[in-house]
């Protein structure tokens, strides 16, 4: 009788057979059918994250007069639509996270359109695994529209000179959506004697005035303003990387003494939880100026383009990325909700960067940026909503502030990596100033 053969041993997948398995468009649709099916899920079962779409159907249907005041006008139109369309809010709900779907599943497809054409299907699968990270809060807010509109401006601005003036309208209307997005107008700028200079400002700002008149015309003045006096309001919200501190030595306070705790949380008229105590104020105080700072440092950052005229696409896009992260990092509010604003410009810029060379530093530092904005993502998803509950008890559970902590740390660290890429040196490889377009390879930036 003859011994039994031994089994042989299955040989690990090669890199190349793996790339082969993702790059297939069913292994792509089925990967975002179950990265999105995770927020559905959570969403239709548990009802999380539904309540500031509740929220917004309150403002919209005139049940609340005092709710979505701190939105600017043409930031409630993509909830307004659902509106029309929905008889109820149970409907209206179910419409809005439909409408997020569609946003989500175009983008994509214009992420895999882009990249497969010469293999770069990683920034396809970034966005879809963003999208299972985020969990329900990725489908349940009005910050993906502006988000996604200012991945379109970035796209734009490396499809060449003759599509920048549709990149300004983009920048334009997700300014009037959110209004952070204005800042990134000075990413815009280039060389004073460049007439595409001029250009890009001129549309930029007369998209500005046109949207501005619309709203006037609908008779929704009010909101022109009222989003600006709305956040001067506001405290120190928990989650914010200022409130990191105050959060940690509040849930820290009851583990080590049996006083009574020096901070507080509370829900303040913000509509938000906010922490109070010592300290506090002058972190408002440090935050404020820092935020100042952000704003000089993209109008400094304009005047040297101006003068040194060495604007590129990669380079305005890249610049824009760390405004936006300033501004998160600076902010006295930071919903979990705000990586919707600079994932999607993320894709875009890993696309192009990987499409110039996908061996180069610049490519290397584009994956850096998005593998930390998937880990950023999915300890924001345990602060909101795992853990939240937790976090704004009073005083707030440390085993909480401690994943809040991890979660700002990364962020920073975030925002590190993308000034690093914003301000290497010129004529380093891989962001080639005439780098292809994510849309079409033969339409070179300009």
């Amino acid at each position: 009788m003859s011994s039994p053969r031994p089994e042989t041993p299955t040989p690990p997948e090669s890199a190349a057979a793996r790339h082969r398995r993702l790059s297939r468009p069913a292994t792509a649709a089925v990967g975002w059918v179950l990265a999105h099916l995770i927020a559905v899920v959570w969403i239709a079962v548990a009802g999380t994250s539904t309540g500031d779409v509740r929220y917004y159907h309150s403002g919209l249907a005139g049940l609340d007069p005092t709710a979505m005041d701190e939105y600017p006008e043409v930031g409630t139109w993509p909830a307004r639509i659902v509106e029309w369309l929905t008889p109820s809010q149970d409907a209206f709900v179910v419409g809005f996270v439909v409408l997020s779907l569609l946003v989500s599943a175009l983008f994509t497809v214009y992420l895999w359109r882009a990249g497969t054409p010469r293999g770069t299907v990683w920034p396809a699968w970034f966005w879809i695994l963003f999208a299972a990270g985020s969990g329900p809060i990725f489908l349940t807010r009005l910050d993906i529209f502006p988000g996604i509109l200012v991945a379109g401006f970035a796209a734009m601005l490396f499809a060449g000179a003759r599509y920048s003036r549709l990149a300004t309208v983009l920048l334009a209307v997700a300014t009037m959506m959110k209004l952070w997005p204005g800042v990134l107008g000075a990413a815009l700028v280039g060389g004073f004697r460049r007439a595409g200079t001029w250009v890009r400002v001129a549309w930029f700002l007369a998209s500005l005035v046109v949207l501005c008149l619309l709203v006037v015309a609908l008779g929704e003045t009010d909101r022109l303003l009222s989003p600006l006096t709305y956040q001067g309001d506001r405290g120190l919200q928990v989650e914010s990387i200022g409130a990191t501190p105050f959060m940690l030595a509040a849930g820290l306070h009851d583990l080590m003494s049996s006083s009574a705790n020096p901070w507080t949380v509370s829900y303040a008229s913000s509509k938000s939880y906010e922490i109070a105590g010592p300290g506090v104020g002058v972190a408002l105080t440090v935050l404020t100026l820092l935020t100042a700072a952000s704003i000089l440092l993209a109008l400094g950052w304009a005047l040297r383009r101006l003068l040194r005229d060495d604007w590129t696409p990669g380079r305005a896009v890249t610049f824009a990325m760390m405004l936006i992260m300033l501004i998160i990092v600076t902010n006295k509010v930071f919903s979990p909700q705000y990586l919707a604003w600079i994932a999607p410009i993320a894709a875009v810029a890993l696309l192009v960067s990987r499409r110039a060379g996908g061996g180069s530093t610049t490519s290397t530092i584009g994956t850096i940026v998005a593998v930390e904005i998937l880990v950023a993502a999915l300890l924001t998803t345990l602060v909101y909503p795992v853990f939240y509950d937790w976090l704004i008890a009073n005083p707030p559970d440390f085993a909480a502030t401690v994943v809040l902590a991890l979660r700002n740390v990364v962020v920073l660290v975030l925002t590190a990596t993308c000034a690093w890429w914003a301000l290497r040196p010129a004529g380093h490889p891989g962001w080639s100033e005439d780098a292809p377009a994510p849309a079409d390879s033969a339409r070179a930036a300009g």
